[in-house]
């Protein structure tokens, strides 16, 4: 298993998407877990700076492990909004092709509740959101993950309701993500996984202190990073990531937007410093 970073601290820190991947090279990753926000959105950069971003991940042998996708509408009562995400979504996707990786990632656990909506009605328009992108995406080679979102009014919450929603989307590409942190709040022990193992591809490493989704410097917290990771990899992870030809990759994710993050790369160090005691069989 090798240990990636996501860009995500560095944007909640303003600092701007080239000089973040720069930092990351310095530390020694070749894994980057993408997160389009503030200067990393796609949707905001030109054909010059999306080629500059693409240069410095192939001049660099940086290597896209996960594109995540900011989808916030997929599930919503209103259909523009839900056609909106899709093509958002798309439009990510697309560039994670460019960027020569195949993983992205929906995320806010598959869409909210809104206020005055019935649930099974949420549930279903995830569904059917999900679907439609999961059967644009095969013809692609593109792979889809599911992200838990540890709160109420997250469509899927636990473990449970995402082997339901990969049941009910029932796309050969769809497989659940495994943010440790998100698990440590809903209280899943890692055997819990074991109704997921033939599909696990890749791994958050987010800190949490057991009831906030903290986010913070790995390692301040409350989660038993080792435990999950034994789990996974006994679960087979390498096995699933090599039928798919995808590296096996764990990725720290720190930063939240809204919050404060004094200095992203004394973040990095002390989370790497922190991983490299616990887990030291992870790989840059």
């Amino acid at each position: 298993m090798r240990l990636g970073l996501n860009t995500l601290v560095y944007e909640v820190s303003n600092v701007p998407i080239e000089k973040a991947l720069q930092s990351a090279c310095k530390f020694g990753f070749k894994f980057i877990d993408y997160t389009p926000y503030h200067s990393g959105d796609i949707t905001l950069m030109d054909r010059s700076k999306r080629n500059e971003v693409i240069r410095i991940f192939r001049d660099n042998g940086l290597q896209c492990s996960q594109m995540l996708l900011l989808n916030r509408h997929i599930a919503s009562q209103d259909p523009a909004k839900r056609k909106e995400t899709l093509e958002y979504m798309k439009k990510c996707a697309d560039f994670q092709l460019e960027l020569g990786g195949k993983q992205v990632i929906v995320a806010y656990g598959c869409g909210f509740h809104e206020s005055g909506m019935m649930q099974e009605e949420a549930w279903l328009n995830a569904v059917t959101s999900i679907r439609e992108y999961a059967q644009w995406a095969l013809d692609r080679g593109i792979l889809v993950g599911l992200e838990l979102d540890p709160h109420v009014y997250f469509i899927v919450n636990n473990t449970a309701k995402m082997a339901k929603m990969i049941e009910d989307v029932g796309t050969p590409n769809v497989y659940p993500n495994i943010d440790i942190g998100h698990l440590c709040i809903t209280r899943e022990a890692p055997h819990t996984l074991e109704k997921l193992k033939n599909r696990i591809l890749h791994v958050h490493i987010s800190e949490t202190d057991a009831f906030e989704h903290t986010n913070s410097i790995i390692g301040t917290g409350r989660t038993d990073f080792k435990a999950y990771i034994d789990m996974v990899l006994e679960l087979g992870i390498e096995e699933n990531c090599k039928r798919h030809g995808e590296a096996c990759v764990a990725a720290i994710e720190m930063g939240k937007p809204g919050t404060f993050v004094d200095n992203p790369n004394r973040w990095v160090q002390e989370s790497l410093d922190y991983l490299g005691k616990i887990l030291p069989e992870l790989e840059l």
